[in-house]
């Protein structure tokens, strides 16, 4: 009885029907004079009500896309992993925030196992590791920048998942 009780929509629901209640039993001046007191104890499960809506439609905006969502300087990046831990970033995505066009015959014979096409719809891909050395050889100011975001945000907490999942040898000195 307890977790019904906790629901905002219940109090709202208790409350007016008390209100209602006491309307019908009394007079209109015992209602007016207990207005205010119907109005405070009305506040905190109407703001809880409309916090707990916020919460559900930010839940069933974000959650589809946990883990995926990822932004650089206004340009959402949609990054996809693999059955072993690593992360593969759309190339598309990449070209529109540091926009530059990357040619793709370039890094499929430069990084031939670590370029896919992927997703739905199907785009090609390019795996972390290789887009953080392909995009280390440049020296303009945005390409580092999104490489350190990449590193930061992509990269390394992969790479703390895939080692957090790899089984250790602790018998071993």
């Amino acid at each position: 009885m307890k977790q019904w009780l906790d629901l905002p929509s219940v109090q709202v629901f208790l409350c007016t029907l008390g209100y209602a209640l006491l309307a019908y039993w009394t007079d209109r001046w015992t209602v007016l004079f207990t207005s205010p007191l119907y109005a405070a104890l009305m506040a905190r499960p109407v703001i809880n009500l409309i916090a707990n809506t916020r919460h559900g439609f930010r839940s069933a905006v974000w959650l589809p896309v946990h883990g995926q969502h990822y932004v650089f300087k206004n340009t959402t990046m949609q990054v996809l992993e693999d059955d072993e831990g690593w992360r593969w970033v759309k190339l598309a995505d990449v070209e529109s925030a540091l926009g530059t066009k990357l040619n793709e015959r370039v890094l499929t014979a430069t990084y031939p196992d670590r370029l896919q096409v992927m997703g739905k719809p199907a785009r090609m891909h390019i795996r972390d590791d290789a887009l953080i050395t392909h995009i280390g050889k440049q020296n303009d100011p945005m390409s580092l920048r999104f490489r350190t975001w990449l590193e930061r945000n992509v990269a390394f907490p992969a790479e703390r998942a895939r080692e957090n999942a790899r089984p250790h040898n602790r018998g071993a000195l």
